[in-house]
């Protein structure tokens, strides 16, 4: 996956914790959720592609974004993002 643009992300800690990124290949959806389990973030995130998304959409809520996803992707590690996402 190359070429990514429109690169969206909130709950920075230590790294985003959410991000939505565009490439050739469509929109993508990465989460590295909190585990109550852990107490801790996980290690990865969890990748998903999804349809477009409205100016709307990407201001509201990304808690069940997820669930409109196209593909289930496989996971990532936190620290192999395809593009470069930056502390505000």
């Amino acid at each position: 996956m190359s070429g990514w643009s429109n690169i969206h992300y909130r709950d920075f800690w230590d790294v985003p914790r959410m991000v939505i990124a565009t490439s050739s290949e469509g929109t993508f959806l990465f989460w590295s959720r909190f585990d109550e389990t852990l107490d801790d973030y996980t290690d990865h995130y969890e990748v998903w592609r999804l349809p477009e998304l409205t100016a709307a959409e990407l201001s509201g809520s990304w808690e069940a974004l997820h669930e409109r996803a196209l593909e289930r992707v496989p996971n990532m590690p936190l620290r192999a993002l395809p593009f470069s996402v930056t502390q505000p």
